[in-house]
């Protein structure tokens, strides 16, 4: 059987505490992490016996995934080797910069790291429920760039309750005089069961428009490239291929508790129970919660969910190979969107209103003669 290129994602469940808006599966860190280490290992390695992947991207996220030994990742990363394997990127959190020895995660096989900055306001920092200060968010950057990465990502966060443009500005500002290689600049998410979405504190519409223009125009200005809606890569080797492989429907493997994976035709996702997770492969299965193949019409619909947000754009071609037809007259007299032979490839406030795209295209979907 040929072989098909995948990205694989590892869900390492664990942080030092829960931030008030975070939904992802995550709990406390326990004292013997052992379980979850064995337990991962153990699926990564029957999934991989079981498929003819060839993974071009490893990504580790959570939860925050330097709080699992050094040595646990070198062998996951180990039997996840390809020729193919170029990116390889872990999450980490300033408040856990103490305890984690970033030069071993080289050693490891990391060649990318995501670090989940937020803010460089203290105020704000309080405010998201988050352990770590401005000055110790300032000490990890320079603590990681000392041990050897040199392709470094900082997440930032906006639209916070109180928030101006003014300090989000500065947040950016603050980015910049590290020099990183990418950024993620998120609109706040409110998310039912969090403190945060539960109070429904979050900036206004228009001031979170702001702060969207205003980040594109500061990192455009200083020669970051913007791919999507929440991304800028500083060159166009720096963009992350394992984020793009999801815009792109790229296939993908999921390890760990509430890990999702996708085939190309169909998704399945694993049990979010820790304990559950842990004993199904005790017992020697695999944790699999569910499954749904995709229709066409999936397909089509998330081809267009996607492919707004991002400059790689809606394939007409590939939509037709999925029987639709979409006339794109409608789309482009929004001033959205442009046509790039049968790409329609959004600029940056077409990016901004991906889901309103997404929404008037699937109106003006018909279906192919085949």
């Amino acid at each position: 059987m040929q072989n098909s290129y995948a990205g694989l994602y590892v869900h390492a469940p664990f942080c030092i505490s829960k931030c008030s808006y975070c939904a992802f599966n995550s709990v406390i860190k326990p004292v013997d992490t052992s379980g979850m280490c064995s337990a991962l290992s153990s699926e990564l390695y029957r999934r991989i016996n079981n498929s003819h992947l060839q993974f071009q991207t490893f990504y580790a996220g959570g939860g925050t995934p330097t709080l699992l030994p050094p040595e646990f990742w070198a062998g996951l990363v180990n039997m996840a080797v390809t020729e193919s394997l170029k990116e390889v990127t872990i999450e980490t959190n300033p408040a856990s910069a103490d305890a984690v020895d970033y030069h071993s995660l080289l050693q490891a096989g990391f060649n990318r790291i995501s670090v989940g900055v937020q803010s460089f306001n203290d105020k704000y920092l309080h405010l998201l429920g988050r352990r770590h200060s401005a000055d110790e968010a300032g000490n990890t950057l320079r603590q990681i760039s000392n041990s050897g990465f040199r392709n470094i990502s900082i997440d930032l966060m906006y639209g916070l309750p109180g928030q101006t443009p003014e300090d989000h500005r500065t947040d950016v500002e603050q980015t910049l005089r590290f020099a990183p290689q990418h950024i993620s600049a998120y609109d706040l998410t409110l998310e039912p069961g969090t403190p945060m979405g539960d109070r429904g504190e979050k900036a206004s519409e228009d001031i979170c428009t702001d702060m969207y223009h205003q980040t594109d125009d500061l990192l455009m200005a200083n020669g970051y490239i913007h791919y999507e809606v929440s991304s800028y890569a500083l060159e166009e080797k720096y963009r992350s291929v394992h984020n793009s492989s999801y815009w792109n429907r790229t296939p993908y493997m999921g390890i760990g508790p509430s890990a999702h994976s996708f085939t190309g035709t169909s998704r399945s996702w694993n049990v979010s129970n820790i304990s559950q997770y842990e004993s199904a492969l005790l017992r020697g299965e695999l944790p699999v919660e569910s499954s749904e193949e995709l229709t066409h019409e999936n397909a089509a619909h998330e081809i267009l969910a996607l492919g707004f947000r991002n400059t790689g754009g809606v394939d007409l071609d590939e939509l037709e190979r999925y029987g639709f037809r979409l006339d794109p007259a409608e789309l482009l007299q929004t001033g959205l969107v442009s046509r790039t032979g049968n790409l329609l490839v959004p600029d940056a406030e077409g990016m901004l209103f991906a889901d309103f795209l997404a929404l008037k295209a699937s109106e003006l979907l018909t279906v192919s003669r085949v």
